[in-house]
């Protein structure tokens, strides 16, 4: 047996969990990418937060899990449902015309080549007639599938598709992480485009904006741009897009927060947990 590689794991973000805090119907909710993990806790008949995390590291394996699990040894008390977003960028939108099935792995080597062992997923995404492929390392699908056997997945694309609404003018749905940021782009009830790209400066961001902008004729006085994650108005990036488009809004969580449960961090950084959270039924 080869031994655990371990992994530096690094704490952005924690709203703890409150004292005598009862759960009846606990909703777990895990989002997990190439660089991050997050997590909260909330209450499915109130939809009220209990608990919430966000951490980052150089490579999300199993033994970050392991670290994880240590720290938050909550993990291991039952849960009334536990729901997972895969946030890696190797995924393509496919119509139901044009794939087949089997034939995952081959669409993404070409697109992305997969250089790690991987499990191919091919999503149905409601309403569409549109296939979301898309490939999750094996050790990770495999640890998260089998420690939460009744767990229901999906991939970020997907649940933005899904949450979408669609606005006169088009619209711009983007959520920013700390090395990249996810972009869904619609118009006429159209998906137009649904990306995540790495960025190191607000320029980045910028430049790939102002290019879909330009590339799908969207308007930067008309479009609409709804924006999320880790982002606020005093940053670099919100000022420059203040500057660039005339309609930027952030997107807010809708759960309900205790008061015993304290939250220093603006209400928009957890949009995407909370998207994940309005799944549970």
């Amino acid at each position: 047996m080869h031994a655990i590689k371990e992994v530096p794991v690094k704490k952005l973000f924690q709203i703890p969990a409150a004292e005598n805090s009862e759960n009846v119907q606990p909703v777990l909710s895990i989002r997990v990418g190439e660089k991050h993990c997050c997590f909260s806790i909330t209450e499915f008949s109130s939809n009220e937060l209990k608990q919430l995390a966000y951490y980052s590291s150089d490579e999300i394996n199993i033994g970050f899990f392991d670290e994880l699990i240590k720290v938050h040894p909550e993990f291991n008390n039952p849960f009334y449902q536990v729901l997972i977003c895969y946030d890696y960028p190797q995924s393509s939108l496919v119509s139901f015309k044009e794939y087949k099935q089997g034939e995952g792995n081959v669409l993404l080597n070409v697109l992305f080549g997969l250089n790690i062992k991987s499990s191919i997923i091919s999503e149905p995404v409601t309403g569409w007639q549109l296939y979301n492929v898309y490939a999750v390392p094996e050790t990770v699908h495999s640890f998260l599938t089998k420690r939460f056997t009744t767990a229901k997945y999906w991939h970020q694309y997907t649940l933005n598709i899904q949450n979408n609404e669609f606005v006169e003018n088009g619209k711009l749905r983007v959520d920013v992480r700390k090395d990249d940021f996810t972009l869904l782009a619609s118009a006429n009830n159209k998906i137009l485009l649904a990306q995540t790209i790495e960025y190191s400066t607000p320029d980045d961001v910028m430049y790939f904006l102002l290019r879909v902008c330009n590339q799908f004729g969207l308007s930067q006085q008309e479009v609409h741009v709804e924006l999320s994650g880790l982002v606020d108005q005093q940053s670099a990036l919100y000022r420059q897009l203040y500057q660039y488009f005339l309609h930027l809004d952030f997107v807010y969580t809708n759960w309900k927060v205790s008061v015993a449960v304290h939250n220093e961090n603006p209400d928009h950084f957890f949009t995407s947990l909370n998207d994940l959270a309005r799944c549970a039924s």
